[in-house]
């Protein structure tokens, strides 16, 4: 029998609606509860949202579904900005405080991996960025995962992510490997899993053509699964093969919701059994 217990999903999978709207994680979590997801990722990008109304009280819903669901928050997304280094001085600010937010409600619902992105900036930008956050995981298990980005002018392969890391000289801070924005950068998929090593320790796992971050489930674009699973296998990966994959139902009719949840299930079998 294939195991599927290192599928885990963004509470995006089913967020984008066709109307343009978004569900809000406390709405879309017991529909991933009762169609069998149990291991999710908590997309707290959602408190970037102007009607967001994420604080104590929302946690403590996150908290009661945990219990009542029986699940596992196995990773975070924290709020990011567009392009930091432009912003003002009270820019700065509030994007950093819903960081640090994000940051301390992961901590609090037990997430060991809390994906972060880097700055448009310079090795030393980023790791002085990271550590503004860094010390809130102090006395923690959990570590930040800095994301790979898609763009040229933005950290996205993996000698500048090793660089940051040696630069922030903490083991609280760890690699988010994104395979669509790794593929849309053209890099060998593959060969970056292999090159991050055991720094490796969370992931967003998403496929697309190569030209845009179409967020598709596994096998929809021309990623080379494959290989990529060989490579996690080749590292002794024991993390979890996340979805960000919220643009895949965007545009399908409401009354197909299950049947994607369902769909991406049973794709997370064939990745885990290619990855074992």
């Amino acid at each position: 029998m294939i195991s599927m217990n290192r599928t885990a999903t963004s509470t995006n999978l089913i967020s984008f609606m066709r109307n343009g709207e978004k569900r809000k994680m406390k709405d879309i979590i017991p529909d991933l509860a009762e169609w069998g997801y149990r291991n999710i990722d908590l997309n707290f990008c959602e408190m970037m949202n102007p009607s967001s109304d994420i604080g104590k009280d929302y946690v403590r819903l996150l908290e009661r579904y945990s219990k009542d669901y029986e699940l596992n928050y196995v990773q975070s997304h924290v709020p990011y900005p567009r392009d930091y280094m432009s912003l003002s001085y009270a820019e700065r600010k509030y994007s950093d405080d819903l960081i640090k937010r994000a940051i301390e409600y992961s901590i609090s619902l037990g997430v060991r991996a809390v994906v972060i992105h880097p700055v448009k900036g310079s090795i030393d930008d980023n790791a002085a960025y990271l550590g503004k956050f860094l010390p809130l995981l102090d006395g923690s298990d959990s570590k930040l995962a800095l994301e790979n980005m898609e763009s040229r002018d933005e950290i996205s392969g993996s000698s500048q992510l090793l660089a940051v890391i040696e630069a922030a000289g903490t083991d609280h801070l760890g690699i988010c490997l994104d395979t669509g924005h790794a593929h849309m950068r053209g890099l060998d998929v593959a060969e970056e899993v292999r090159a991050y090593g055991s720094h490796l320790i969370a992931t967003h796992i998403a496929d697309n053509h190569g030209s845009s971050d179409e967020h598709l489930l596994p096998f929809f674009g021309t990623i080379c699964w494959e290989e990529v699973m060989k490579a996690f296998r080749s590292i002794d990966y024991k993390g979890w093969y996340t979805y960000e994959c919220m643009f895949f139902t965007q545009h399908l009719p409401e009354s197909l919701r299950e049947e994607i949840v369902k769909l991406s299930l049973e794709i997370g079998k064939v990745l885990s059994a290619l990855g074992e």
